[in-house]
């Protein structure tokens, strides 16, 4: 048993974490409202000896966007266009993604975090609105849990790894064999189960403890002698994301927060959308019915205009 939850640990995470997940697996995008034509200005900054890419456009309070695993700036491209006008708009590329720099560290959720951070104070910008996505939401939300946060209102958008880690795992194999849509409601159900509880077992009795160390603990290819997994940036995120927990900080976020999720996300379970909003004291949760992963490419327009009314509302009071 425990030979098979390793396998299968190793291959739910090789299927559904990298490389990533196509932004609209399986959903047809939504017909864009707004075609304006946005000049965006391509630059880059050293934070802590390490080129940053972004882009900037518009003017007014700052708007800052946050990709997911494997994306870049350019998964806003539908998005940017439509705050230019009424705001500061900048997306940047993750450090290991895009054109930004791809430095030998250690990636991770905290690191990435602490690049925001400075990004933030090298461009001295303060009370920023954040908008993210997928692994992006879960950089955002830690970053908005620190003390003197510089964020003032949050959109987090399909984030992964929230909740029960078996939990997530399984419903991403069993959503990538069965499908994001189907009849089969019992067989889907069924196999979920044994999917979590195999991968439980090699949670509970993996040694070593965390998803890194395991990854970095799995054999050479025989003949070639290269990493069966090499730890380029992307597989040392996917570890990250799986071995950390956002939970016990949830309390700590006291900005407003929108909670935007695709209905028929194949990654991230709707029901970690719940927790995000049952732990945060201001948030709200809208789901698209229609959407997958990444409803700020499948439906630019319902997207757009969510965030444009959650960013002109009154800063104060619980959204709940």
């Amino acid at each position: 048993m425990k030979r098979v939850s390793s396998f299968l640990f190793f291959l739910a995470v090789a299927f559904f974490l990298f490389p990533s997940i196509p932004p609209a697996w399986g959903q047809k995008k939504e017909a864009r409202e707004d075609s304006t034509q946005l000049s965006i200005l391509s630059e880059k900054i050293s934070v802590s000896g390490i080129i940053v890419n972004y882009v900037e456009a518009g003017k007014g309070s700052p708007l800052l966007f946050l990709h997911g695993l494997g994306g870049s700036w350019k998964d806003w491209a539908a998005n940017l266009p439509a705050f230019a006008s009424t705001h500061q708009v900048i997306a940047i590329d993750f450090p290991g993604s895009g054109d930004s720099g791809k430095p030998e560290v250690e990636y991770s959720i905290e690191w990435l975090t602490d690049i925001v951070e400075k990004f933030l104070q090298e461009r001295k910008l303060d009370r920023v609105n954040l908008v993210s996505h997928s692994m992006g939401g879960l950089v955002a939300l830690n970053l908005a849990a620190r003390p003197n946060s510089r964020i003032k209102k949050l959109v987090v958008t399909d984030v992964c790894g929230i909740g029960d880690k078996a939990e997530f795992l399984s419903y991403a194999l069993t959503k990538k064999i069965m499908g994001p849509e189907t009849r089969w409601e019992f067989i889907e159900g069924t196999m979920r189960d044994e999917f979590k509880s195999m991968i439980e077992s090699f949670i509970k009795d993996r040694k070593p403890k965390t998803a890194r160390e395991f990854f970095e603990s799995l054999p050479k290819v025989p003949i070639t002698g290269t990493p069966l997994l090499p730890m380029t940036p992307n597989v040392q995120l996917t570890a990250s994301i799986i071995d950390f927990d956002i939970r016990p900080k949830l309390a700590s976020i006291h900005q407003p927060t929108l909670i935007l999720w695709g209905a028929k996300d194949p990654v991230a379970p709707p029901q970690d959308a719940s927790l995000l909003q049952k732990g945060i004291r201001q948030s709200r949760l809208i789901f698209f019915p229609t959407s997958g992963h990444s409803p700020m490419i499948e439906q630019p327009g319902s997207f757009n205009q969510e965030v444009w009314k959650f960013l002109q509302a009154p800063d104060s009071g619980s959204s709940k």
